[in-house]
Formats: C-alpha cells, sequence, structure tokens
C-alpha cells in the first residue's frame, strides 16, 4: 500500500508542475483505481481526451463507488461529445455524494448546451436553494429560464448579479439578451457592446452586428466588422455577417485580404461557397466547397454548399448520393429533405409528385374564433395590438428569410398575454384536422412521424411593409410549418401580380434547368395555412405601402 500512495503522491505532484511524462512514469502499469484514475486525469491535462476517457472508464469499473471519478469521467465525456455518458456520469456522481457539487454544476451545464432548459431548471433550483448567494447557480437558473422563455424573471436575476458587482461578460451578454426580448434596445446594445469588448467572442460578435443591423445603425456595424475582419479568430464571422447583410463580394474580398494575412480555419470556404451560391456562381462555389470538404469531410455547412452548387448546375446524379447519406443521419432534419425533394424534381422523378404533392399537403384553413372574441375581425385587432408592442425593430435580424421587413424578438408561446394563449388554443383544431387530412405512412417524411399528438415548438410574428417579402426557406427543425394571417394589404386581395402571397416548391437558388413554384395562396385575415416544414416557400413582395402581419409556428410530433 505504501507503494502505491508513493507512486500516486508522485505522480500527483508531476501533474501540478505539468510534467506529463513524469507522471506517467511515475502511474502506468499501476492497476490501482486512485492510479488509473490520476492517470486519466494526466492525459485530460494534456489533452488527451481520448485516452482520458477510456482511463476513467477503467477506473470506473475498478471502483464504482467513488463519486470523483465519476464527477471526472462526466465531465471528460462532455468534452469529447460523448453526451449520453456525461449526462449518466454526472448524475451516477450526485447519486453517490448528493452533496458533491461539481457534478450537479457540470449536469446542469450540459443540459443548457443541450437546450433541455425545463430538466436545466430543476437542477439549478436545487442549487440555488442551497446556496442562494452562489453566483455560477443564479447565472445558470437565470440562464434556463431564458431557455424556457421566462424572460422577465431571467433579467430580473442578471439584473441583480450585475447590480452586486459582477460584471463577467457571459453576465453582460445574457442580461444583454433578455434585454433585446423584452424591446428596450437601447439598454442590450449597452450590455452588449460591454460583454464584446471584455471578451470578443464569435457569439458576442454575432449578437452585436444583429442589433447593430437591426437598429439600422450602419456606422456602427461596419466599424465592428472592420475591426473584427483583423481578427484570426473572427473574420470568418465577420465576412458571413457582411454577406447576410447582403454583401455577398465583400465578403469575398475580405475572405481574400485575410487569407492573405493570416491562416483561417477550413470554415472560411463554407463563407465563401455560400457567398457564390448567394451571386449565382454555381462554379466557384462548387469549388469552395469542395476545398473545405476536403480538410473536414463531415462539415455540414460544407456539405450543403456542395448539394446546392450540384443542384444550380443540374448536377443532381451526383447530388442525390451525398443527400441520401444526411437523410440517414439526420433523417428528420427538413433542409436534406428539402434538397431530396429539389433533386428528385431535376431528375424528373415520379417520386418527387408524392413527396411534394402540394395539393394534399399545403392546406389552408379559417381559424377557429378564439374564445373570448365576438368574432375574426375583433380577435384580429386585439392581436395586431399586442403585437405592435413588440414590433420594436427597424430592420429584419441576419441570417433569416425575411427582407424588408421586421420580426417579434422573442417566442410568442413564452408571453404571458391572454391574446396569444387564446390565439395557440384556437390552433389546436386546425392543426389536428390537418394531421387528419394528410393521414399517416411510413412512406412519407412528414406522414411518418405523424402520431396523432403535437406541441408548438415556436411561435413569432413578422411584419412585412412596402418591398416586404420571405426568399424561399424551410423551416430545418420543424414538422409542421405554418402561417396564420393576422392582417394583409389590399393589394393581395387582387391576383394580378399576387403581392404577398405565399409560394412553394421554388428553392432559394437557382438551379438548371429552372425549378419554379408550383403553387400560390391568397391570403385573407383569419387564414391559417399549414405545410411541411421541408417544402420551399416564401412570399411574393408586398408594393402599396401597407402592412402585411403573420404569426407563423412551427410544430413538432409529440
Amino acid at each position: 500500500m505504501q507503494k502505491i500512495e508513493k507512486a500516486l503522491r508522485a505522480g500527483y505532484t508531476a501533474l501540478q508542475a505539468g510534467a506529463f511524462n513524469d507522471a506517467r512514469r511515475h502511474l502506468r502499469g499501476n492497476k490501482h483505481p486512485k492510479a488509473v484514475h490520476l492517470l486519466g486525469l494526466v492525459e485530460k491535462a494534456d489533452g488527451n481526451f481520448a485516452e482520458a476517457q477510456q482511463l476513467l472508464q477503467r477506473a470506473a469499473q475498478k471502483d464504482p463507488s467513488d463519486p470523483e471519478i465519476a464527477n471526472n469521467l462526466g465531465t471528460v465525456a462532455r468534452q469529447t461529445g460523448n453526451i449520453k455518458l456525461a449526462e449518466a456520469e454526472f448524475r451516477r456522481a450526485v447519486r453517490l455524494r448528493p452533496d458533491f457539487r461539481q457534478p450537479t454544476f457540470g449536469l446542469g451545464q450540459l443540459l443548457i448546451d443541450r437546450e433541455r432548459f425545463s430538466e436545466a431548471l430543476e437542477v439549478y433550483e436545487s442549487l440555488v436553494s442551497d446556496t442562494p448567494t452562489d453566483v455560477f447557480s443564479r447565472y445558470g437558473l437565470a440562464t434556463a429560464l431564458l431557455g424556457i422563455g421566462q424572460v422577465e424573471d431571467a433579467e430580473s436575476i442578471f439584473d441583480a448579479l450585475v447590480s452586486e458587482g459582477n460584471d463577467q461578460p457571459q453576465i453582460r451578454f445574457m442580461r444583454g439578451r433578455c434585454y433585446l426580448m423584452l424591446g428596450q434596445t437601447d439598454s442590450a446594445i449597452r450590455d452588449l457592446e460591454v460583454s464584446y469588448r471584455l471578451s470578443p467572442t464569435v457569439l458576442a460578435l454575432k449578437a452585436l452586428a444583429n442589433t447593430y443591423f437591426m437598429t439600422q445603425d450602419t456606422e456602427a456595424l461596419l466599424k465592428l466588422l472592420e475591426a473584427a475582419l483583423k481578427d484570426p479568430n473572427l473574420a470568418i464571422t465577420a465576412a458571413d455577417i457582411l454577406r447576410q447583410s447582403g454583401e455577398p463580394e465583400k465578403a469575398l474580398t475580405a475572405l481574400d485580404i485575410a487569407r492573405s494575412s493570416m491562416t483561417l480555419p477550413v470554415e472560411s470556404w463554407c463563407v465563401s461557397a455560400t457567398a457564390y451560391i448567394d451571386l449565382s456562381n454555381a462554379g466557384q462555389a462548387e469549388v469552395a466547397a469542395r476545398k473545405g470538404l476536403t480538410a473536414s469531410p463531415d462539415n455540414a455547412l460544407g456539405t450543403r454548399n456542395l448539394i446546392v452548387s450540384l443542384l444550380m448546375q443540374g448536377n443532381a446524379e451526383d447530388a442525390m448520393p451525398i443527400i441520401l447519406k444526411m437523410r440517414k443521419t439526420q433523417p428528420n432534419d427538413q433542409q436534406w429533405i428539402a434538397y431530396e425533394v429539389s433533386a428528385l424534381r431535376l431528375l424528373g422523378s415520379e417520386r418527387y409528385r408524392e413527396v411534394a404533392d402540394l395539393a394534399r399537403f399545403v392546406r389552408p384553413y379559417s381559424l377557429p374564433v378564439p374564445g373570448g372574441f365576438a368574432d375574426i375581425a375583433t380577435f384580429n385587432a386585439a392581436f395586431l395590438s399586442s403585437l405592435a408592442k413588440l414590433h420594436s425593430n427597424s430592420a429584419h435580424p441576419l441570417g433569416q428569410s425575411l427582407r424588408e421587413g421586421i420580426q417579434t424578438p422573442r417566442d410568442l408561446t413564452s408571453i404571458d398575454d391572454p391574446v396569444f394563449k387564446a390565439f395557440y388554443e384556437a390552433l389546436d383544431a386546425p392543426i389536428r384536422q390537418y394531421m387528419a387530412d394528410v393521414g399517416s405512412g411510413a412512406d412519407h417524411p412528414l406522414t411518418a412521424r405523424n402520431t396523432g399528438d403535437y406541441k408548438i415548438a415556436g411561435g413569432w410574428s413578422v411584419r412585412l411593409h412596402g418591398g416586404g417579402r420571405h426568399v424561399n426557406h424551410v423551416h430545418p427543425e420543424g414538422w409542421i410549418s405554418s402561417s396564420y394571417y393576422v392582417a394583409v394589404p389590399e393589394e393581395t386581395k387582387s391576383d394580378n401580380n399576387r403581392a404577398g402571397w405565399i409560394k412553394f416548391g421554388e428553392p432559394p437558388f437557382d438551379t438548371s434547368p429552372p425549378s419554379p413554384p408550383e403553387k400560390w395562396i391568397g391570403p385573407e385575415a383569419g387564414m391559417l395555412v399549414l405545410f411541411p416544414s421541408f417544402l420551399w416557400h416564401g412570399t411574393e413582395a408586398i408594393h402599396d405601402g401597407s402592412i402585411r402581419v403573420t404569426a407563423p409556428f412551427d410544430a413538432v410530433p409529440v
């Protein structure tokens, strides 16, 4: 036993000193669980996470009663992306020692990362109950509250943390996010600027740039991007923000300049490829996409760009095997289904008409009059009044399909407003009717998931003004998507130019041969249109200067 303790002391001392090879020399060959555990920590400290995980798993098998081993295994498993193992080990560590806070924190962070906010809320409520003044516990609690849409409660906690002198960039960033959702734009900008100055991360850059764009502060946006393009850690993101703001040529120029003075990560080719797609330059898009995939074969955005560039050139035969591989890997991701549908159309396949059966799957309904309202016109007037309080920005957010319009900054389903609640209750009947109308069946990506039940996965509102439209898009994480029409311009009542009409079947990129829209629906106030989330859809621009207000949502099966 003395020999083991001596080896452990020597190995620990070497680890603390960063002498990893000396630590290995003292610990290797020692089968005691503590020695194997410590050797796993050595490999973790040296960045060898896969080997560290194997050693910690071996230590856990040797001593399944040690909560320290379970916690460290959970931490390493989270770093290697083995989420299932990480969660299991964090939970096991807590069971072994209920007062062990470290694995509880690890579990909470993992649940936040996976956007399992309701479960994270339970974890952090327990932590805050035990130590109500702990900054990290309260930060986690506020983050979980924000994740489930309780923005006001989250903002209150973040505000208290800042007032107490906790001025860490992540706290200011999260409070800034809350302010944005609450429509307090000036306060949001102040917090986001502080957060970015203290810690100029990609996430902080995106949030601040998006806020400048939505408030149409062009000078601040360009100044921000100009500085970010000189930072190798931010240049790719800055270039992509240029592209998203409608400047694909400037994005390409910025990347060329950046490459001449610094080594950019492989993701830069994804931005280049996307910019070439925006410019309808399919050949250059394919070249850039293949450069990126050569270095990173599993990059999803690079794969998407290659597929699109091939479809643009009419090369659906080469695109299809790539699409089917992604469909197998991510069967419910609606963008891969959309690309498959486009490829089937270009190939002239009979399967195309089965999957994109627009008569069967695109269905308009009249919304039942929500409870508490005399008629649909009275309800829509109240709906418009409630939405007006949230339509506070001057421009659309970056990275969205919206053009010349604005979008509500938070999920409407999370807002305690009786009008919104009445709306989502009224949706139940037409959604259930739609599920019954389209039916079930394993041979179609929509009907195969029809369990007969659903939940709303998110709701928002869009207000278009003169020239406003949606470019063609899909909803990757949806199942059933929608558009509910709260107010429509007078010009939509005419089919002369289909202004404000929703259209289906046209991808957001040119194809060879062309793939024009195959169905339009002229909207009316009170109309609800339901359709599969994988169908390309967009709107024709409105022109007469009046507004078009919609309240879309996504539903997913349960």
